[in-house]
């Protein structure tokens, strides 16, 4: 019994606490209109690779060589 009274004290002090007042940033008003939104352009380190759609192939090689097991 004495835990639980142990930790419910802390709940309920947080629960009497005053609530302090939120900033009415014009930020957050202007990230929250789509119209305003502008279009994601990619970074210059980001770039687009093609690759085939293949089967899956065999992933026992490439495991052993990051294992560093030689069998």
């Amino acid at each position: 019994m004495k835990k639980l009274t142990a930790a419910m004290l802390p709940l309920l002090a947080a629960g009497c606490a005053s609530v302090a007042e939120l900033n009415d940033a014009t930020a957050f008003i202007v990230a929250a209109n789509p119209v305003v939104v502008s279009q994601a352009r990619p970074a210059p380190g980001v770039s687009y690779t093609a690759h085939r759609i293949e089967d899956p192939a065999d992933w026992r090689g490439l495991n052993d060589a990051q294992s560093g097991e030689n069998r």
